[in-house]
């Protein structure tokens, strides 16, 4: 079990006092804090046309964690595939992986919002299969071979991607989604799959089906890769009324674009649709020892894989440095033990 930091968004709240060069700044010494303190990896995640900037260039942002840090592992979580150029992206990804030395790993995600389709003027209901057809055009690009290619939505006639990545086929690819099919699509195409982890049984349900999608394609389902992402907050104390302002943001800009916001018709974005009582519920805050305990189940649940990742947030939009900073040192000295513990127990 290995234990990381993200997701890493970018956003910037109205009234917060940010500057994106300030944010984004903080983020990288926010990682490089992470690293030293002993954190395995650092993640992203991506949107377009938010009204609170919304990170929307993950492998940029990837790119100068990579120049910050030596040692931990950097990820996408997620990529709106439908969105990108199979081979741009592919491009991209491995120019990423030989700066970070082969450290990359790149999620995948089909996308939900209709409005960032629009904005790139991609059909919403190609977004499975460009998705599909993305994942096997990294994996033949990344061979640095020539290849031609023909699936449901890219043609390609004899084109070549250099250079290879630094990792031997490519970084590990990874998809996220919910739905029963998805998750046998991570077992069958992906390497493994990425998920929140606030519901153990859906874990769980996840790991089952990813595991059965790979045995449906001949592939070894011991060998897929489990990656669970959890809201935390530490402190000494008023830990969670620290961390409600960013949470809520953080919470509420998913309902309101479920609601319509951030488009031509409804341009801006009202955070306040979040549930208090669930946001409360679903992160884990307190002392470090409070949020070692209230995650050690996670690390039970998926214990003995060999590939298996807890991804814990730690930084929520519009959050001062310094609280940051603090919670990622408190956790890195007090939780990381505890939960690495209960992994090798």
């Amino acid at each position: 079990m290995r234990i990381g930091i993200g997701l890493f968004t970018g956003q910037v709240p109205p009234g917060s006092g940010h500057s994106f060069a300030r944010e984004y700044r903080e983020t990288v010494e926010l990682v490089q804090l992470a690293e030293a303190a002993g954190f395995d990896s650092a993640w992203v995640s991506e949107h377009h046309g938010t009204s609170d900037g919304y990170l929307p260039s993950l492998l940029v942002m990837l790119a100068a964690f990579a120049q910050a840090t030596s040692r931990i592992r950097i990820g996408t979580g997620l990529i709106l595939t439908p969105l990108h150029d199979p081979l741009r992206l592919a491009e991209d990804a491995a120019v990423l992986d030989q700066l970070s030395e082969g450290r990359l790993t790149i999620g995948l995600g089909l996308g939900w919002r209709e409005e960032e389709f629009r904005m790139v003027g991609v059909p919403f209901g190609e977004h499975l299969a460009r998705t599909v057809d993305t994942v096997e055009i990294l994996r033949r690009a990344w061979t640095g071979e020539r290849f031609s290619y023909e699936g449901r939505a890219f043609r390609y006639d004899r084109v070549r991607v250099t250079p290879p990545p630094a990792q031997p086929g490519g970084p590990p690819i990874l998809l996220g989604g919910y739905v029963d099919a998805a998750l046998r699509r991570a077992g069958a195409l992906g390497d493994g799959y990425i998920a929140d982890a606030d519901d153990l049984r859906h874990v769980q349900k996840a790991e089952a089906l990813m595991e059965e999608g790979a045995r449906s394609a001949g592939r070894d389902p011991a060998s897929q890769h489990l990656v669970l992402m959890a809201n935390a907050f530490v402190a000494p104390e008023r830990a969670w009324e620290t961390a409600k302002p960013g949470v809520l943001h953080q919470l509420g800009a998913y309902d309101a674009w479920d609601a319509g916001h951030d488009t031509p018709e409804h341009d801006s974005l009202e955070t306040d649709l979040a549930d208090e009582q669930e946001a409360r519920r679903t992160t884990a805050a307190g002392t470090p020892d409070e949020v070692a305990h209230t995650l050690a189940p996670i690390v039970r649940a998926v214990n003995g894989r060999a590939e298996a990742d807890l991804m814990v947030r730690l930084h929520y939009p519009g959050m001062a440095f310094d609280d940051a900073a603090l919670a990622v040192s408190s956790f890195a000295e007090h939780a990381l033990p505890a939960l690495r513990a209960e992994a090798g127990a």
